[in-house]
C-alpha cells in the first residue's frame, strides 16, 4: 500500500482533467511546488472539490507516485476564493501564483515563498495596503527569497552607504565616488533613489514577514519604486508573465 503524506500548502492553479477528474500544482512548504491528480474533484458531491479551488490553503493528504501525487483528502485552514469576487484582485492573485508557479521546484523547500503568498493574500483581503504597492513589495521579496535581492543598503564596490544611484548592470547601488573612477558607468543611465524610497526598499527587504503589508508611501516614492521595479525586474526576471497584461 502506498504512503500517505500531509503537506502544507496552496493551491497555485487547477485545471479539468478527462469526465470527473482534475489536475492541480500545490505550493507547499515541505516539498516545493508539486502537480497532483484529483480523482472525481469533478463530481457531484465530491469530498475532496473545494480543497483543490485556486487559491485555497491548507493541509493535504496525498499518495506520492513515481511522477506525480494523487489527492486522497484535504483540510482547509484559508479560503481566499473570493478574491476572485473582484476582478482586479484576482488578476494580481493570478500574477502572483504564477510568479511563484515559475520560480519554485520541486523538491525544494518552500517556506518562505509559501507564507510569503499566504500573507499577501491576507493583506489583499484586509484593503488596507494599495494593491499596486502590494504587488512590488511581493515581487521585491520573492525575489530576495530566491536569493536575487539587489544590493541597496550600500555601494556593491566599495560599501560605502552613501550609495544613492543604481546601476543595474552592476546588480545595486555604486556611490559617486566609484562611479568617477570607472569610465565605464558613463555608458549606463543611473536610477536616482531618494532617502525614503531606498529606505522603502530596504524595509521590503529586511523586515519581518509579519510587518511587510503594514505601511504606505507617498505617490512620489511609489513611483520611484514602479520605475526601480520595472527596470530591475526586466534584468534579472526576464519572463513573460501572461496574467501581467492584465495589471
Amino acid at each position: 500500500m502506498k504512503e500517505i503524506i500531509t503537506l502544507t500548502g496552496m493551491i497555485l492553479v487547477s485545471s479539468p482533467l478527462k469526465e470527473y477528474d482534475k489536475r492541480i500544482e500545490i505550493l507547499t512548504r515541505e516539498r516545493g511546488r508539486i502537480p497532483a491528480f484529483a480523482q472525481g474533484a469533478r463530481k457531484q458531491g465530491s469530498t475532496i472539490s473545494a480543497c483543490t479551488v485556486p487559491f485555497t490553503f491548507g493541509q493535504y493528504q496525498l499518495y506520492e507516485g513515481r511522477n506525480s501525487y494523487s489527492l486522497k483528502s484535504g483540510v482547509i485552514e484559508n479560503y481566499f476564493g473570493n478574491l476572485a469576487d473582484d476582478y482586479t484582485l484576482l488578476c494580481y492573485a493570478s500574477y502572483f501564483t504564477e510568479i511563484a508557479r515559475y520560480l519554485t521546484r520541486e523538491g525544494a523547500r518552500a517556506d518562505g515563498e509559501l507564507l510569503l503568498l499566504y500573507i499577501t493574500f491576507r493583506a489583499m483581503q484586509a484593503g488596507k495596503v494599495p494593491v499596486k504597492l502590494i504587488r512590488r513589495i511581493f515581487e521585491l521579496r520573492f525575489m530576495a527569497i530566491q536569493g536575487e535581492a539587489p544590493g541597496i543598503f550600500s555601494c556593491v564596490r566599495c560599501g560605502s552607504s552613501e550609495a544613492f544611484d543604481v546601476y543595474m548592470p552592476e546588480g545595486g547601488l555604486v556611490c559617486d565616488g566609484c562611479v568617477k573612477k570607472d569610465q565605464h558607468f558613463k555608458g549606463h543611465y543611473p536610477l536616482r533613489l531618494s532617502h525614503d524610497a531606498r529606505y522603502t526598499l530596504q524595509y521590503i527587504i529586511s523586515s519581518q514577514f509579519n510587518r511587510l503589508y503594514t505601511f504606505q508611501v507617498s505617490d512620489g516614492v511609489m513611483e520611484e519604486i514602479n520605475n526601480f521595479m520595472q527596470k530591475y525586474l526586466a534584468r534579472y526576471l526576464p519572463h513573460h508573465f501572461k496574467s501581467e497584461e492584465f495589471l
